[in-house]
Protein backbone atom coordinates (compact mmCIF):
# COMPACT_ATOMS: atom_id res chain seq x y z
CA UNK A 1 0.00 0.00 0.00
CA UNK A 2 0.95 3.17 -1.03
CA UNK A 3 2.47 6.05 1.98
CA UNK A 4 1.39 8.84 -0.57
CA UNK A 5 -0.87 9.09 -3.75
CA UNK A 6 0.33 12.78 -4.64
CA UNK A 7 3.76 14.94 -4.22
CA UNK A 8 3.41 18.31 -2.46
CA UNK A 9 -0.37 18.20 -2.37
CA UNK A 10 -0.37 19.69 -6.19
CA UNK A 11 1.50 16.82 -7.98
CA UNK A 12 1.11 14.06 -9.68
CA UNK A 13 3.73 10.95 -8.00
CA UNK A 14 4.69 10.50 -11.72
CA UNK A 15 5.16 14.46 -12.05
CA UNK A 16 6.91 14.33 -8.64
CA UNK A 17 8.83 11.88 -9.34
CA UNK A 18 10.39 13.49 -12.76
CA UNK A 19 11.11 16.63 -10.62
CA UNK A 20 13.01 15.02 -7.78
CA UNK A 21 14.75 13.35 -10.33
CA UNK A 22 15.85 16.88 -11.54
CA UNK A 23 16.92 17.98 -8.78
CA UNK A 24 18.58 15.09 -7.48
CA UNK A 25 20.36 15.54 -10.70
CA UNK A 26 21.24 19.10 -10.04
CA UNK A 27 22.48 18.11 -6.35
CA UNK A 28 24.83 15.71 -8.45
CA UNK A 29 26.09 17.95 -10.52
CA UNK A 30 27.26 20.59 -8.10
CA UNK A 31 29.31 18.01 -6.30
CA UNK A 32 30.85 16.96 -9.16
CA UNK A 33 31.98 20.49 -9.97
CA UNK A 34 33.30 20.92 -6.39
CA UNK A 35 34.93 17.49 -6.80
CA UNK A 36 36.59 18.87 -10.42
CA UNK A 37 37.85 21.75 -8.80
CA UNK A 38 39.23 20.02 -5.92
CA UNK A 39 40.94 17.71 -8.21
CA UNK A 40 42.79 20.56 -10.07
CA UNK A 41 43.85 22.38 -6.81
CA UNK A 42 44.52 19.79 -4.12
CA UNK A 43 47.22 21.78 -2.56
CA UNK A 44 44.21 24.35 -1.40
CA UNK A 45 42.52 21.24 -0.17
CA UNK A 46 45.36 20.41 1.72
CA UNK A 47 46.07 24.03 3.36
CA UNK A 48 42.40 24.32 4.40
CA UNK A 49 42.11 20.77 6.43
CA UNK A 50 45.07 21.81 8.22
CA UNK A 51 43.35 24.73 9.01
CA UNK A 52 40.31 23.51 10.16
CA UNK A 53 42.66 20.89 12.47
CA UNK A 54 44.79 23.56 13.81
CA UNK A 55 41.86 25.89 14.78
CA UNK A 56 38.83 24.14 15.64
CA UNK A 57 37.84 21.07 17.83
CA UNK A 58 37.12 18.52 15.15
CA UNK A 59 36.16 15.49 17.94
CA UNK A 60 35.83 12.46 16.30
CA UNK A 61 36.03 13.85 12.58
CA UNK A 62 39.67 14.84 13.02
CA UNK A 63 41.03 11.79 12.40
CA UNK A 64 39.19 11.39 9.07
CA UNK A 65 40.25 15.02 8.08
CA UNK A 66 43.76 13.51 8.75
CA UNK A 67 43.15 10.54 6.45
CA UNK A 68 41.90 13.08 3.77
CA UNK A 69 44.79 15.61 3.90
CA UNK A 70 47.09 12.71 3.28
CA UNK A 71 45.61 11.55 0.50
CA UNK A 72 43.22 14.06 -1.06
CA UNK A 73 43.07 12.49 -4.82
CA UNK A 74 42.06 9.44 -3.60
CA UNK A 75 38.63 10.97 -1.90
CA UNK A 76 38.86 13.24 -4.64
CA UNK A 77 38.27 10.84 -7.26
CA UNK A 78 35.88 8.23 -5.18
CA UNK A 79 33.49 12.01 -4.89
CA UNK A 80 33.85 12.43 -8.67
CA UNK A 81 33.16 8.66 -9.26
CA UNK A 82 29.95 8.28 -7.21
CA UNK A 83 28.41 11.44 -8.37
CA UNK A 84 29.13 10.92 -11.81
CA UNK A 85 27.36 7.31 -10.98
CA UNK A 86 24.84 9.03 -9.15
CA UNK A 87 23.93 11.29 -12.52
CA UNK A 88 23.47 8.48 -14.41
CA UNK A 89 21.16 6.92 -12.41
CA UNK A 90 19.09 10.14 -11.94
CA UNK A 91 18.62 10.14 -15.76
CA UNK A 92 17.86 6.47 -15.72
CA UNK A 93 14.98 7.40 -12.81
CA UNK A 94 13.36 10.36 -14.85
CA UNK A 95 13.61 7.89 -17.72
CA UNK A 96 11.68 5.22 -15.89
CA UNK A 97 9.05 8.07 -14.22
CA UNK A 98 8.44 9.38 -17.53
CA UNK A 99 7.76 5.32 -18.74
CA UNK A 100 6.26 4.07 -15.34
CA UNK A 101 8.91 1.15 -15.40
CA UNK A 102 9.54 0.23 -12.34
CA UNK A 103 12.79 -1.66 -12.58
CA UNK A 104 14.37 1.31 -13.84
CA UNK A 105 13.44 3.41 -10.61
CA UNK A 106 14.78 0.82 -8.40
CA UNK A 107 18.87 1.98 -8.21
CA UNK A 108 18.11 5.48 -7.94
CA UNK A 109 15.79 4.67 -4.63
CA UNK A 110 18.38 2.24 -3.03
CA UNK A 111 20.73 5.10 -3.94
CA UNK A 112 19.60 7.92 -3.02
CA UNK A 113 18.50 6.64 0.60
CA UNK A 114 22.17 5.60 1.08
CA UNK A 115 22.61 9.36 -0.20
CA UNK A 116 20.29 10.77 2.61
CA UNK A 117 22.00 8.14 5.48
CA UNK A 118 25.65 9.96 4.58
CA UNK A 119 23.74 13.36 4.69
CA UNK A 120 22.11 12.93 8.04
CA UNK A 121 26.01 11.70 9.22
CA UNK A 122 27.13 14.78 7.84
CA UNK A 123 24.44 17.26 9.48
CA UNK A 124 24.77 15.44 12.68
CA UNK A 125 28.25 15.73 12.60
CA UNK A 126 28.47 19.74 11.80
CA UNK A 127 25.99 20.20 14.74
CA UNK A 128 28.04 18.75 17.11
CA UNK A 129 31.34 21.00 15.70
CA UNK A 130 29.12 23.93 16.24
CA UNK A 131 28.19 23.30 19.46
CA UNK A 132 32.03 22.02 20.80
CA UNK A 133 33.14 25.30 18.47
CA UNK A 134 30.35 28.23 19.08
CA UNK A 135 29.09 29.58 22.49
CA UNK A 136 26.19 31.25 20.12
CA UNK A 137 23.13 29.49 21.29
CA UNK A 138 20.76 31.14 18.86
CA UNK A 139 23.46 29.93 15.84
CA UNK A 140 23.02 26.19 16.82
CA UNK A 141 19.06 26.11 17.39
CA UNK A 142 19.56 28.17 13.54
CA UNK A 143 21.38 25.55 12.17
CA UNK A 144 19.81 22.78 14.30
CA UNK A 145 16.17 23.71 12.54
CA UNK A 146 17.83 24.21 8.47
CA UNK A 147 18.99 20.94 9.00
CA UNK A 148 15.87 19.66 10.22
CA UNK A 149 13.74 20.92 7.67
CA UNK A 150 16.70 19.96 5.17
CA UNK A 151 16.34 16.46 5.66
CA UNK A 152 12.72 16.89 6.10
CA UNK A 153 12.64 17.56 3.10
CA UNK A 154 14.76 15.59 0.81
CA UNK A 155 13.26 12.28 2.94
CA UNK A 156 9.64 13.33 1.74
CA UNK A 157 11.12 13.68 -2.14
CA UNK A 158 12.27 10.48 -1.32
CA UNK A 159 9.34 8.78 -0.18
CA UNK A 160 7.38 10.38 -2.95
CA UNK A 161 9.89 8.46 -5.38
CA UNK A 162 10.13 5.24 -3.96
CA UNK A 163 5.90 5.34 -3.46
CA UNK A 164 5.41 5.78 -7.89
CA UNK A 165 6.38 2.35 -8.59
CA UNK A 166 4.01 1.21 -5.52
CA UNK A 167 1.34 2.86 -7.09
CA UNK A 168 1.96 2.32 -10.57
CA UNK A 169 1.52 -1.46 -9.67
CA UNK A 170 -1.77 -0.59 -7.74
CA UNK A 171 -3.64 0.86 -11.26
CA UNK A 172 -2.13 -2.15 -12.77
CA UNK A 173 -3.89 -4.70 -10.46
CA UNK A 174 -6.95 -2.12 -10.65
CA UNK A 175 -6.96 -2.37 -14.45
CA UNK A 176 -6.47 -5.79 -14.48
CA UNK A 177 -9.52 -6.38 -12.01
CA UNK A 178 -11.59 -4.22 -14.32
CA UNK A 179 -10.94 -6.06 -17.13
CA UNK A 180 -11.89 -9.33 -15.93
CA UNK A 181 -14.84 -7.97 -14.57
CA UNK A 182 -16.11 -6.51 -18.21
CA UNK A 183 -14.77 -9.79 -19.58
CA UNK A 184 -17.48 -11.69 -17.63
CA UNK A 185 -20.03 -8.97 -18.28
CA UNK A 186 -19.61 -9.70 -21.65
CA UNK A 187 -19.89 -13.06 -21.15
CA UNK A 188 -23.36 -13.39 -19.47
CA UNK A 189 -24.74 -10.67 -21.69
CA UNK A 190 -23.76 -12.98 -24.61
CA UNK A 191 -24.52 -16.02 -23.06
CA UNK A 192 -28.12 -15.93 -21.27
CA UNK A 193 -28.23 -19.70 -20.68
CA UNK A 194 -24.48 -19.47 -18.82
CA UNK A 195 -24.66 -21.74 -15.94
CA UNK A 196 -24.97 -20.57 -12.68
CA UNK A 197 -22.27 -21.26 -9.91
CA UNK A 198 -23.26 -23.66 -7.31
CA UNK A 199 -24.48 -27.43 -7.62
CA UNK A 200 -28.13 -27.03 -6.64
CA UNK A 201 -28.60 -24.20 -8.93
CA UNK A 202 -27.52 -26.14 -12.68
CA UNK A 203 -31.10 -26.40 -14.33
CA UNK A 204 -29.73 -28.93 -16.98
CA UNK A 205 -27.20 -30.97 -14.68
CA UNK A 206 -27.45 -34.92 -15.57
CA UNK A 207 -28.84 -37.77 -13.14
CA UNK A 208 -26.20 -39.53 -11.48
CA UNK A 209 -25.31 -43.10 -13.11
CA UNK A 210 -26.86 -45.40 -10.60
CA UNK A 211 -30.01 -43.89 -10.84
CA UNK A 212 -30.36 -44.19 -14.57
CA UNK A 213 -29.19 -47.50 -13.86
CA UNK A 214 -32.23 -48.51 -11.75
CA UNK A 215 -34.51 -46.53 -14.06
CA UNK A 216 -34.17 -49.19 -16.59
CA UNK A 217 -35.78 -51.60 -14.81
CA UNK A 218 -38.70 -49.68 -13.79
CA UNK A 219 -41.90 -49.49 -15.54
CA UNK A 220 -43.65 -46.71 -15.57
CA UNK A 221 -47.49 -47.10 -13.37
CA UNK A 222 -49.84 -45.68 -15.79
CA UNK A 223 -48.33 -48.01 -18.95
CA UNK A 224 -48.62 -51.11 -16.33
CA UNK A 225 -52.71 -50.42 -15.74
CA UNK A 226 -52.74 -50.38 -19.52
CA UNK A 227 -51.53 -53.64 -20.14
CA UNK A 228 -53.87 -54.89 -17.75
CA UNK A 229 -56.87 -53.70 -18.95
CA UNK A 230 -56.15 -55.39 -22.26
CA UNK A 231 -55.22 -58.57 -20.85
CA UNK A 232 -58.86 -58.50 -18.90
CA UNK A 233 -60.90 -57.43 -22.18
CA UNK A 234 -59.54 -60.33 -23.90
CA UNK A 235 -58.84 -60.20 -28.02
CA UNK A 236 -60.59 -58.17 -29.54
CA UNK A 237 -63.43 -59.31 -32.82
CA UNK A 238 -63.18 -56.95 -35.98
CA UNK A 239 -66.46 -56.79 -37.26
CA UNK A 240 -67.00 -57.71 -41.38
CA UNK A 241 -68.60 -56.14 -43.51
CA UNK A 242 -68.97 -58.09 -46.38
CA UNK A 243 -72.34 -58.69 -46.18
CA UNK A 244 -73.13 -55.19 -46.64
CA UNK A 245 -72.09 -55.23 -50.25
CA UNK A 246 -74.44 -58.20 -51.15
Amino acid sequence: MALVYSCCFWFSLRLGGILTGIISLFQGLVLLVFCCLGHRHPDLVKDEITNWIHNYNLIYAQSYLEDVQADPDKYISLGISFSSIYMIVCVVYIYGAYTCNNMLMVFYILMELLRLIIISVLIATVLLLIKQNNMDIGMLIGASVAGGFLLLGMFYLWICAANLPIVINEMERDEQAAVINKLQQLLEANNPRAIPRGIDSIPFAAPPEDIVNRNIFIVPRQKDMKINNRILAGPTVTKSYTNNFK
